[in-house]
């Protein structure tokens, strides 16, 4: 089940820009950040009842809620913002079987990236991330690793690459747009990065992520009703009644709704919890198409803004409506964010502010 709880990225000020001396990734948690603003970031997509994307609404076209409370909104203009991009490249598990689909992925980044000035990373890994291509405004730096990608081991470590992405990201100077292309496997197979962390370092950042899949595995299917699934018991049948499966997740809490979410379909929940996309591809032609959507999507979205009156650390949910229209219009927007504040005892802990 796919958790419709998103989070928001709290506008932040990155310490200095990365620089990568090997290509060899070794994840870190150690990056710090410093919140200099409250300001709450919630892309958002429009389309008509027809599927088409709405273009022109005005900030008072929107009504925007935190925790129930409404908000006053704005619209910031991000047509010439600057693009930091993450491309996270799946090698392990039944990657190989879609390399051949990749080889024109460098032709796309250049569609997707239109008339902005960009800068463009491109991270590998399987069962940890692997190797890493600094960032570049040259995307043909990178044709060596769309084409000729060497094949990893058997896993697919999608939380701890997505951790790391961020890590990279939030080193990046604050005026760029940030943005994470996974092309992976659904589901997470191997990370050791704790979830919930993870889901509050999405939060404290104004990344967003775009998904694009390949097809689900049969033998991974299987395998989540018959083995460990990453710490959780296997699924069977609750012989007491009630529930008919156990071994699942309480999905009352709305952190704990965004872990589950991301236990059933991880590349799916963290675009969802960053206020992008996830789409899936099935071959070559398909993922070219997927591509061209997110291209298209990437400057249809509003961004939204607002300063929240309520300074309560933790998760804030979010609602977003457009109203006044006689047409019906659907609305994709972030429905939640974290706030950052004094962690409580117990409590998850972040990176140490800098100094």
């Amino acid at each position: 089940m796919t958790g419709s709880f998103q989070l928001a990225m709290l506008l932040l000020v990155s310490a200095p820009a990365f620089a990568q001396t090997a290509p060899t990734v070794s994840p870190s948690g150690t990056s710090t950040i410093t919140s200099t603003s409250t300001l709450v970031i919630v892309p958002t997509l429009v389309r008509s009842a027809s599927g088409d994307l709405v273009y022109g609404l005005k900030p008072e076209d929107f009504r925007l809620t935190d925790n129930g409370i409404e908000q006053k909104i704005t619209i910031e203009e991000v047509e010439r913002q600057p693009l930091a991009v993450v491309v996270l490249m799946q090698t392990g598990g039944t990657a190989p079987r879609h390399f051949e689909d990749f080889h024109n992925a460098g032709t796309m980044l250049r569609y997707m990236m239109g008339s902005s000035a960009y800068r463009i990373a491109l991270v590998t890994f399987d069962s940890q991330p692997q190797d890493m291509w600094e960032f570049t405004s040259n995307i043909a730096d990178l044709n060596d690793a769309f084409t000729k990608p060497e094949a990893g081991d058997d896993g697919a470590a999608v939380v701890d690459a997505v951790d790391y992405a961020v890590n990279l990201l939030r080193q990046q100077p604050p005026q760029f747009r940030r943005i994470i292309l996974l092309l992976s496997q659904p589901q997470d197979d191997g990370s050791k990065a704790d979830t919930k962390g993870v889901i509050r370092r999405l939060g404290e950042t104004n990344t967003t992520i775009y998904s694009v899949t390949f097809s689900p595995e049969k033998t991974w299917l299987r395998d989540q009703f018959t083995k460990e699934r990453h710490g959780q018991p296997p699924y069977q049948l609750n012989p007491a009644g009630g529930p008919p499966i156990v071994g699942t997740f309480d999905l009352k809490a709305p952190l704990m709704a965004a872990v589950g979410a991301m236990r059933e379909d991880t590349a799916a929940e963290v675009a969802t919890l960053s206020g992008g996309e996830h789409v899936r591809f099935e071959d070559k032609a398909s993922l070219e198409h997927q591509l061209g959507l997110i291209a298209n999507h990437i400057p249809a979205r509003y961004i939204l803004s607002f300063r929240p009156t309520s300074k309560q650390p933790g998760f804030h949910a979010i609602s977003v409506r457009v109203v006044d229209r006689a047409d019906p219009l659907s609305v994709a927007a972030r429905t939640s964010y974290w706030a950052s504040g004094p962690a409580p005892p117990g409590s998850l802990k972040s990176s140490p502010p800098a100094q």
